[in-house]
């Protein structure tokens, strides 16, 4: 004979869930603002960076040689401030998929499946990696901060998904009966 459902006790999701859930949701929201950013400053964000004497030295260029290559080409100009730019581009793309991925699966992992945890590890340290080397290359101030805050989110959030409490939710819950 079987338990009747309502007679059940039922399983309390931890609050380590949910605050790993938020710590994700921070970490989507910089990584989507850092991307925003980049779109949002286009070209002319380029030619500011490229402005910055601290740029300017770690690329090994002057503002005489930029003025040089203006006055030569301004069309080569031109192109390597788009060629400067689809590299930023790209990088913001690929930020905003994995933010979206890590949103998806994070919503998914409000059960503690342990897949779902896997793949938030997975594409979470993939989101660090790329935020690492924005913040490390040439990038706005405003790049550089929401990549460090996607960096510490984002660990956090790694931290707390595997929390013990997370583990013995997700097998508490897996033995109940589904309706």
């Amino acid at each position: 004979m079987s338990t009747p459902q309502a007679m059940l006790p039922a399983v309390r999701r931890p609050g380590t869930i949910m605050a790993a859930l938020i710590a994700t949701l921070v970490s989507a929201a910089a990584g989507v603002a850092a991307a925003i950013t980049v779109f949002a400053g286009g070209t002319n964000m380029v030619k500011s960076l490229l402005e910055d004497p601290a740029v300017q030295a770690r690329l090994g260029l002057s503002d005489d040689l930029l003025k040089t290559a203006q006055d030569l080409g301004g069309d080569l100009y031109q192109q390597v401030l788009d060629q400067a730019y689809a590299t930023l581009s790209a990088r913001a793309v690929f930020g905003a998929v994995l933010a979206v991925l890590l949103l998806v699966f994070a919503v998914l992992a409000l059960g503690a499946a342990l897949w779902a945890r896997i793949l938030i590890t997975v594409v979470g340290l993939v989101a660090v990696s790329l935020q690492l080397l924005v913040v490390t290359d040439v990038a706005t101030s405003s790049m550089k901060l929401f990549g460090l805050l996607v960096v510490a989110s984002t660990v956090v959030a790694i931290v707390l998904w595997w929390l013990p409490a997370n583990g013995r939710y997700a097998k508490a819950a897996a033995r109940l009966p589904h309706a």
